[in-house]
C-alpha cells in the first residue's frame, strides 16, 4: 500500500465515521426522546432507556452506516478536490485504477462491521434488550392483534392421540417463553379437527438433551380444558393440572416470534423461511429480507463508487456542501426505490433474489456512469 492509498484511505475512514457517530447520536437522542414521553405512564425508569438505547445503538448504526459512507466519502473527496489534493495525487502518477483501489481497500473494514453487526452483535443485543424489557413501549414484540399464529408439523415419531399437526394461537408471550391465553387445534392426517386445547398459560420448554446432543422442546401447558371431537358421537370435555405436548417448533423458530424481521440475522432468516416453507406458508417477505441481508455489505462498495465524481470535478471555490446535500438527496431516493420495489415485489410475488439485487445494480449503473463522465468533465477541464 502505497502512502498516498494510506493517506486516503485513513482520511475516508475518518470521516465515514464521525459521520456514522453523528448520525447515531442523532437518532438516538430521538428515539430517547419518544421513550421520555411515557416515562410517567409506564413502569419505566431513567436507567432502564439509558440501557436500552445502548443496546439498540448497533442496530441504528447498521441502518445508517449505507447513507454515511456516502455522506462521509463525499465530505472526503470533495474536500481534497476543493484543496487540489487529487490534482498533485494525478500528477505524481496516481490513476484511476489506484483509485479505485483505495474505493475497495477502504470498503473492506466498513463490510467487516455491517457483517459482524447482523450476524453476531445486533441479534444479541437485542436478545437483551428483550430481556429487561418485559412490557411497556420498551417493549420490541410483533404481536399480532389476534396473538401469535403457528403451525406445528409433527414428526411421525411424535404424534400424539393420532394429531398429525396443530394449529397454534398464543395470546402473549414473555421473553422468559412464558405463554399466556393458549389455544391449539390439533387435526389428524386427514385434516379433521379432533381436539381443541384451551389455557391461561402455559411454557415453551427445553426437555432433556437427547444421546446425540441435540434437544426436544414442548408445550407445557397449566390447568388445559381439552374438548376431544376424535369420535363424533362423542365429544367429551376434561380439564387437567398440566400437560407437556411435543413439539416441532425449534427454538430459534420460536424466538423469531418475538423479534423483529429486520432485527434478525441472515441465519435466522434463512431458517425461519425454512420453516414456513416446510410448513406450507408464505415466506416470501422473509426470503425477500435474507436476500437483502445477502447484499447489504456491497452497499458500501456502491456508495463509494457513486461518491467518486466529487474527486474529479474540481471545485476551488467550494461547493463542498451542494454535495454533500445531493448525496443525502440520492441516498433518501435509494432508501425510497428500495422500500418501492419491495413492497411492489411482495405484491406481485417477484423472485426475492431479483428484489434483493436490483436497487443495488442500479445505483451501481449510476455510479459507473457519474464516474465514465465526470472523468470525461475533468479531462475536457
Amino acid at each position: 500500500m502505497t502512502l498516498i492509498t494510506k493517506y486516503l484511505v485513513s482520511d475516508l475512514l475518518r470521516k465515514i465515521f464521525i459521520i456514522t457517530f453523528g448520525f447515531t447520536v442523532l437518532f438516538s437522542f430521538f428515539s430517547f426522546i419518544a421513550e421520555l414521553e411515557n416515562l410517567n405512564t409506564y413502569e419505566i425508569n431513567l436507567e432502564k432507556i439509558f440501557y436500552s438505547q445502548i443496546l439498540n445503538a448497533p442496530s441504528i448504526i447498521y441502518d445508517v452506516v449505507p447513507i454515511a459512507t456516502l455522506v462521509g466519502s463525499l465530505w472526503c473527496f470533495a474536500s481534497l478536490a476543493a484543496n487540489s489534493e487529487f490534482v498533485v495525487f494525478f500528477g505524481s502518477g496516481f490513476s484511476t485504477h489506484h483509485f479505485i483501489k483505495v474505493i475497495f481497500t477502504g470498503g473492506i473494514p466498513i463490510v467487516i462491521l455491517t457483517i459482524v453487526l447482523s450476524e453476531f452483535i445486533m441479534p444479541s443485543f437485542i436478545n437483551k434488550l428483550n430481556k429487561i424489557n418485559s412490557g411497556g413501549v420498551l417493549n420490541q414484540t410483533i404481536e399480532l392483534q389476534t396473538g401469535y399464529w403457528i403451525r406445528d408439523v409433527l414428526d411421525y415419531e411424535k404424534i400424539e392421540n393420532d394429531a398429525n399437526e396443530r394449529i397454534i394461537n398464543i395470546g402473549q408471550i414473555d421473553f422468559d417463553r412464558k405463554l399466556s391465553s393458549v389455544l391449539i387445534y390439533e387435526f389428524d392426517k386427514q385434516n379433521r379437527l379432533i381436539r381443541k386445547i384451551t389455557a391461561k398459560t402455559g411454557l415453551f420448554q427445553k426437555d432433556n438433551m437427547a444421546d446425540d446432543g441435540v434437544f426436544f422442546y414442548s408445550w407445557s401447558l397449566a390447568e388445559p380444558t381439552i374438548l376431544d371431537m376424535s369420535e363424533p358421537t362423542s365429544i367429551t370435555e376434561k380439564q387437567f393440572d398440566n400437560i407437556i405436548l411435543s413439539t416441532n417448533i425449534s427454538e430459534s423458530t420460536f424466538n423469531a416470534l418475538t423479534i423483529k424481521p429486520e432485527k434478525m440475522s441472515a441465519r435466522e432468516l434463512r431458517s425461519y423461511a425454512a420453516y414456513l416453507e416446510d410448513s406450507n406458508q408464505d415466506a416470501n417477505s422473509y426470503e425477500i429480507l435474507f436476500w437483502k441481508r445477502v447484499v447489504y455489505p456491497l452497499l458500501i462498495w456502491i456508495m463509494l463508487l457513486i461518491a467518486t465524481p466529487a474527486a474529479f470535478i474540481q471545485t476551488r471555490g467550494g461547493n463542498i456542501g451542494i454535495k454533500i446535500f445531493v448525496g443525502v438527496l440520492f441516498g433518501i431516493f435509494f432508501h425510497l426505490l428500495n422500500g418501492l420495489v419491495s413492497h411492489l415485489g411482495v405484491i406481485n410475488t417477484w423472485p426475492p433474489s431479483m428484489i434483493a439485487f436490483f436497487p443495488p445494480i442500479s445505483a451501481l449503473i449510476i455510479g459507473l456512469l457519474l464516474l465514465v463522465q465526470s472523468q470525461r468533465f475533468a479531462l475536457l477541464k
